[in-house]
């Protein structure tokens, strides 16, 4: 389900939900690809973000406890998308900072969260379109 919401005068928020299963990360990722079309972003921004929400549910995955959602706040703002995806956990969890996945993300985003709370993980990207 895609809820939209308005946060003060420059800022619009989606919000959607899916199983927290590989199967539905394409639905995140072409959700992404839509919106950062809507900032204004390049082609290549466009592409990163997409695949950046990609290793941003790769690394959470792993965490989510069974028949949980996973969850995306879109952020759209002139310029710039910010993605919030999180799972809910069975404990403490922190995303696997050493491998490809984190690396890659952190290539292709302008910038990284990661929220690391007692029952819930989430990792926030931002691609903001760079001056020319």
């Amino acid at each position: 389900m895609t809820t939209p919401e308005q946060v003060g005068t420059d800022v619009d928020v989606i919000e959607v939900r899916t199983p927290a299963d590989v199967a539905y990360v394409s639905t995140l990722r072409l959700t992404a690809a839509s919106l950062a079309s809507r900032c204004d972003l390049t082609i290549d921004d466009i592409e990163d973000l997409r695949l950046a929400v990609d290793e941003a549910c790769a690394l959470l995955l792993p965490h989510a406890t069974v028949s949980s959602p996973l969850d995306a706040r879109f952020e759209v703002g002139a310029g710039e998308l910010r993605v919030h995806t999180s799972v809910a956990t069975s404990g403490p969890a922190d995303p696997d900072r050493d491998g490809f996945a984190w690396t890659v993300l952190g290539a292709l985003a302008t910038a990284v969260d990661v929220d690391a709370g007692a029952d819930r993980l989430t990792i926030t990207v931002a691609k903001k379109r760079e001056p020319q």
